[in-house]
Order: structure tokens, then C-alpha cells, then sequence
């Protein structure tokens, strides 16, 4: 039997217990993403458990807090994962949302409607302070099976709050320079002109940007 604490729909032990299904193993610092379902619904859970003791250590438990507290906050928004938890230390869950990846969408029709929804969804997650800075990785946007938009993978967000002001117009502009560059990938037919040329501007001073999204090695495979 399932044992619970609180709200928490679920716990490490039930993961133990019953059966899970591995999304996508992760490399040398990123998670394995799992989905468990149970009487609550489909969840997905990033687990830091399987990386090296030093990840675990330091670089896992950071990133699952962050990405648990950047969840939380973007509660109530369309297209953001709901109701996420940390199951443990090292360890994070959400409720599962169903779709496909932009990324394997490439070649299926993708109308400016779905790239406009995506833009809308962006802004209302500066609105909260948050900015994601990866939206540019096509794996973390997806189509909904509704057509909607929605993001996954906050661990590279940030928290503008005591971030200095006069940085937050340019972290905002380089995530929706995101949606551009996906838009552009998908449907360049369909971007407008003003839009490119936001674009083509944050392009030119890629080089001088300092935040990849993932620190250097991170995308290594594990031994």
C-alpha cells in the first residue's frame, strides 16, 4: 500500500514499490525523467539519484529547489506543469502533461496561432519574475494534445527579484528571442517582420552571452 505525507500524492517509496517508466535517462549532471501514475493521475519525476556523488552533493539538490520553487510560483498559468512537488532531496515531480515535443513535431504544420500562444505563455512567466533562459532547446516546449503550448524544464530559470533591474529587460528579451528562433525553425513563413528583426539583433550579441542555459559538461554521459 501507497504511503502518503500531507498533500505529497506520493513518496520515494512508492517509486520503489510500484511500477515506473523512464521517459529519458539522463547524462552526466541531468536528471532521469520518470513517469509514475497512480489513483492521482500521471506524474513525471526528475530524479538527480543516479548521478555522480559530487552532482548529487552540490549541483542536484540545487537544481531540483530551484526548479520546485520556479514551479510553484507559475502556478495557475496555462502551460506550465501543475501541482509540482519535491518528493526528495533529490528529486522533484509534476503532473504529467500530454503532447510532443517541438522537436519532434519539426515537420508537422505549426501555424503562427500555436507560436503566438507560446509568446503569450512567455510573458505571463516574466510577469511572475521568472525568466526560463533555454526556451531555445526545442525538447522543453510542447504541443499539447490540445494544440497549446506549454514549457518544461526550469532548471536553468532565475529569479529576477535580486537580479538588478537594468538586466531584466535583456534577460526577458533573450527568452522570447527564443520563441522567435523556434517560430523561425517550424514556420519561417509565418514570422513577421518586426519579430525577425528582434531576432536577427539578439543573434548578433549571442556571442557575449554569458547564460547557456546548462553549465560546461552537464550534457557529458554518464560512465
Amino acid at each position: 500500500m501507497s504511503r502518503h505525507t500531507g498533500s505529497i500524492p506520493f513518496t520515494k517509496e512508492d517509486l520503489c514499490n510500484e511500477a515506473v517508466t523512464v521517459l529519458s535517462k539522463g547524462r552526466w549532471a541531468n536528471a532521469d525523467l520518470l513517469l509514475y501514475s497512480n489513483g492521482n493521475g500521471n506524474w513525471v519525476v526528475k530524479d538527480f539519484s543516479p548521478c555522480p556523488s559530487l552532482v548529487r552533493r552540490t549541483y542536484g539538490r540545487f537544481m531540483v529547489n530551484r526548479e520546485v520553487r520556479a514551479l510553484q510560483r507559475l502556478q495557475g498559468i496555462n502551460g506550465i506543469p501543475k501541482n509540482p512537488f519535491q518528493l526528495h532531496r533529490l528529486a522533484l515531480s509534476y503532473q504529467y502533461i500530454p503532447g510532443k515535443t517541438l522537436k519532434e513535431s519539426k515537420k508537422e504544420p505549426v501555424g503562427s496561432h500555436y507560436f503566438l500562444a507560446l509568446e503569450n505563455l512567455v510573458q505571463q512567466m516574466h510577469e511572475r519574475n521568472i525568466v526560463h533562459l533555454d526556451i531555445r532547446y526545442m525538447r522543453n516546449i510542447l504541443i499539447t494534445d490540445d494544440g497549446g503550448p506549454a514549457l518544461l524544464d526550469f532548471q536553468s530559470s532565475l529569479f529576477l527579484d535580486k537580479i538588478p533591474r537594468t538586466l531584466h529587460q535583456l534577460l526577458k528579451i533573450v527568452d522570447i528571442s527564443g520563441v522567435y528562433k523556434c517560430w523561425q525553425k517550424i514556420s519561417p513563413e509565418s514570422l513577421d517582420d518586426k519579430r525577425r528583426e528582434i531576432l536577427e539583433s539578439v543573434e548578433k550579441k549571442r556571442s557575449l552571452w554569458v547564460f547557456k542555459g546548462y553549465p560546461l559538461g552537464t550534457r557529458l554521459s554518464r560512465r
